[in-house]
C-alpha cells in the first residue's frame, strides 16, 4: 500500500509538472497580440547587448511600447545572434575589432555569437515569466542585406551560387534549386528551432538580394531544359520563369513549414506590399511569388502583412480595403497587419497621420481599431528601435490593449 500510494503521490506529481510544462508553451491568452520585433544590434549604442543586464534594458524599453508577443531576431548586419554552428566565425561574423577600428562605443567590440553572449535562453525566460509570447525573426537569406555576402557556407559553396541571365555568378546567394543549399537552410532552421520559440518568422523582404533574375544557376537551367527540351531558356520577365522558379521557391516554404510544425512551433511567413486581390502577387522583390495557393493549402499558420500599398489622398480607406481582400483569401492562415515606424516607404503610423492631417495617436488607434474590426490577429511592429515608437504612439498601444 506504502508503494501503491507513494505511486500515486509520484503520478499526480509528474502530472502536474506536465500540465505546467504544457502551460508553459502554450500562448499567452491575448485576443489580440502587439508583436514587437527586436534586432538587438539596434541597441548597440544604448546598451551592452553582450551582457544579462544589457538584453534585459533591451526588453525593458522594448515593453514601452505595450508589446505582449516579442519575435528577437538571430542575425543580420553580417552578424550571428547565437552561437551557430553553421555560420561560425570567422568569415560570417566580422565582429568589429578596436585594434582598427578605435570608438569609445560599446558597439565598437560586439561578437553577438560567442557563448557567453548567447541571449535566446534568456529572452525566451524573461517572457515567460512576464506572460508574453516568445519568437523568432528570421530572414530568406541567412544575413541581412549585402551581408550575405560573408556567408560563410555561401563562400565555401561556389558550387550552388545563382546566376544572372547571361552566366555570371551571383555570390551573394545559393540557388534553391540545390538540395544541398535547402538541406542547409533546414539545418540552420533546426538551430533556430532548438532556441524552443513558440514562433518563427520568416521574413521574405530581407532577402539578401535573392530573386527570380538570380536563379539561373546550373541546377535550375539544367531541370528547365530537361522539362522542356530545346525551348530557350526565358528572360527573368518572362511568366513562364517565374513558375518555374515557383515551384522551387514553394517546396522550400513547404518543407520551411512541416519542419516547424515537426517541433511545435508556429510558421509565420512576412511580405511587402501585398494585396488579396485576384491579379495581386507578391512581385516587389520576388519577382512573382504567389502566395494564395499556399495560404489555401495551410502553409502558413500565419501570414504578416509587411506593408501595403495604400492610396495617401485616403490612407486608411485603402487600406481597409486592401486589409479586408487580404482576409477574404487567407486560407487558413491568421493575419498580422502593419505597425510600423521605419519610414522608408512612407507607410508609417507617422506618414498616416500625416496624410490623413491627424494626430498620432489617433492615426495608431484607427490602425490597430481597423486591424481588428477585419479579423487580424495582431499587428507587428516592425522594429522595435530605440525610442523610434514615441510615448505617443505607445500611449495609444496601451489603451487600446486595456
Amino acid at each position: 500500500m506504502k508503494g501503491a500510494k507513494m505511486f500515486r503521490c509520484c503520478g499526480v506529481a509528474l502530472l502536474a509538472c506536465g500540465v505546467q510544462c504544457f502551460a508553459a508553451n502554450q500562448p499567452p491568452k491575448n485576443s489580440f497580440d502587439v508583436v514587437a520585433l527586436v534586432d538587438s544590434l539596434d541597441f548597440a549604442k544604448q546598451y551592452d547587448i553582450e551582457t544579462t543586464t544589457g538584453t534585459v534594458q533591451v526588453l525593458e524599453h522594448v515593453l514601452l511600447t505595450h508589446a505582449n508577443d516579442i519575435w528577437w531576431r538571430d542575425k543580420g548586419g553580417g552578424k550571428m545572434r547565437y552561437p551557430s554552428k553553421c555560420e561560425a566565425w570567422p568569415i560570417s561574423e566580422a565582429p568589429f575589432d578596436k585594434r582598427r577600428l578605435p570608438s569609445e562605443d560599446i558597439y565598437g567590440h560586439l561578437r553577438l555569437d560567442a557563448p557567453w553572449a548567447h541571449v535566446f535562453p534568456l529572452v525566451r525566460e524573461e517572457c515567460a515569466k512576464r506572460g508574453l509570447g516568445f519568437g523568432i525573426h528570421t530572414t530568406l537569406e541567412e544575413n541581412h542585406g549585402i551581408s550575405s555576402l560573408t556567408s560563410s557556407w555561401t563562400l565555401d559553396h561556389p558550387q550552388f551560387w545563382g546566376c544572372v541571365k547571361v552566366g555570371e555568378p551571383w555570390m551573394g546567394c545559393c540557388s534553391i534549386a540545390c538540395p544541398e543549399v535547402v538541406a542547409h537552410k533546414m539545418t540552420m532552421l533546426d538551430e533556430r528551432l532548438a532556441l524552443k520559440p513558440r514562433r518563427i518568422l520568416l521574413d521574405l523582404a530581407r532577402n539578401g538580394s535573392w530573386s527570380y533574375t538570380r536563379e539561373y544557376s546550373v541546377q535550375m537551367v539544367a531541370d528547365w531544359k530537361h522539362l522542356h527540351g530545346d525551348e530557350p531558356v526565358p528572360e527573368p520577365s518572362d511568366s513562364r520563369w517565374v513558375k518555374h522558379v515557383d515551384r522551387y521557391f514553394c517546396n522550400y516554404l513547404r518543407k520551411f513549414s512541416a519542419r516547424c510544425h515537426a517541433a511545435g512551433a508556429e510558421f509565420i511567413v512576412g511580405m511587402t506590399d501585398i494585396d488579396g486581390r485576384e491579379d495581386a502577387k507578391f512581385k516587389k522583390l520576388l519577382g512573382g511569388f504567389d502566395w494564395k495557393p499556399l495560404a489555401a493549402e495551410g502553409v502558413f499558420d500565419a501570414i504578416w502583412v509587411m506593408s501595403v500599398p495604400m492610396d495617401k489622398a485616403r490612407p486608411f480607406e485603402s487600406t481597409e480595403r486592401i486589409y479586408r481582400d487580404i482576409m477574404a483569401v487567407r486560407g487558413r492562415s491568421k493575419v498580422y497587419f502593419p505597425l510600423p515606424a521605419y519610414d522608408y516607404a512612407q507607410t508609417s503610423v507617422y506618414s498616416y497621420a500625416r496624410f490623413a492631417k491627424t494626430s498620432v495617436g489617433e492615426a495608431t488607434k484607427r490602425l490597430l481599431e481597423m486591424a481588428k474590426s477585419v479579423g487580424g490577429s495582431g499587428v507587428v511592429m516592425e522594429c522595435v528601435d530605440y525610442r523610434n515608437y514615441t510615448p505617443e504612439v505607445c500611449a495609444a498601444i496601451g489603451e487600446f490593449l486595456r
